[in-house]
Order: C-alpha cells, then sequence, then structure tokens
C-alpha cells in the first residue's frame, strides 16, 4: 500500500497558509480595483505585479468559493505566475523557486503564489532581492534569502 504524498510530506516545504499570506491583504474589491488600475497603463498591464497580484486574487477567491471554475482559474493564473518567474528568475522573490520540485505536488502552482505575494507584500518598498550572502536586515531577520 503507497502513502499519498501531499504538500505537507515534503519537509523543506516552507509557503505560507492562505490565512498567512493573505491576512493583511486588501479586500477582494479593492485588489481587483487595483488590478483595473494597472491593466488599463499599456506598460503596466502585463507586468509581474499585475501577473502575481492577478494569481493572488484567483487564488482568494478559490479558497473563498471552492467552486471547480474558481480552483481552474486559480490553477490557470498561478500557472501563469510560475511561468512568468521561469523566464524572468530576477523577479521572483520568495525563498523557493519557480522550478523546485515542492511546487510539483497537488496544489503546489497555488502555493507557489502565496509565497510570491506574502513575500511582494510584505518586504519593505525599496528592498528587493539582495542576494543571499549579503542580506538585509529585513530579509536577514526574516530568513527569505
Amino acid at each position: 500500500m503507497s502513502t499519498r504524498r501531499t504538500l505537507h510530506h515534503y519537509p523543506a516545504f516552507s509557503a505560507p497558509s492562505a490565512d498567512e499570506a493573505y491576512r493583511d491583504a486588501p479586500l477582494l474589491t479593492h485588489e481587483q480595483e487595483a488590478l483595473d488600475r494597472l491593466a488599463r497603463d499599456p506598460e503596466l498591464g502585463s507586468c509581474r505585479e499585475a501577473v502575481l497580484r492577478t494569481a493572488a486574487l484567483a487564488d482568494r477567491r478559490w479558497w473563498r468559493s471552492r467552486t471547480e471554475a474558481d480552483a481552474q482559474a486559480a490553477e490557470r493564473a498561478a500557472y501563469a505566475l510560475q511561468q512568468h518567474d521561469r523566464a524572468h528568475p530576477g523577479e521572483a522573490f520568495g525563498p523557493i523557486g519557480p522550478d523546485s520540485i515542492e511546487w510539483d505536488a497537488p496544489g503546489g502552482t497555488r502555493a507557489y503564489v502565496r509565497q510570491e505575494y506574502w513575500a511582494w507584500y510584505n518586504v519593505p518598498p525599496g528592498c528587493g532581492n539582495c542576494p543571499p550572502e549579503d542580506p538585509c536586515p529585513w530579509h536577514a531577520e526574516h530568513g527569505t534569502r
């Protein structure tokens, strides 16, 4: 008899839960308004922030509704973020990169979104992606670099 592997069976897996990732996030309506503003700007409509926030909004909608349609939308948006970050690895903030096997588990793409949203939303402005060998004070304290 084989045991089913889930995200919780990966010892190195450390993505935040939905509650952790979205604890201080704007209301869904406010997030949608922000995305609408980004979409109206031709230079920002496809930027990483828009891709990330779209994926996070879709994930949050799924957590609220648990419908199949929202699950599929969340998976598509999460996959789009992961593909974006694979193509632009310097833009990802989280400690586990988009190519890591942790994201191959069921629900892994949405877990990647939660990691990246938490890192994007909680890292102080101007901090950016500091190198692991020379982390800024915030990253040194939080251990994400």
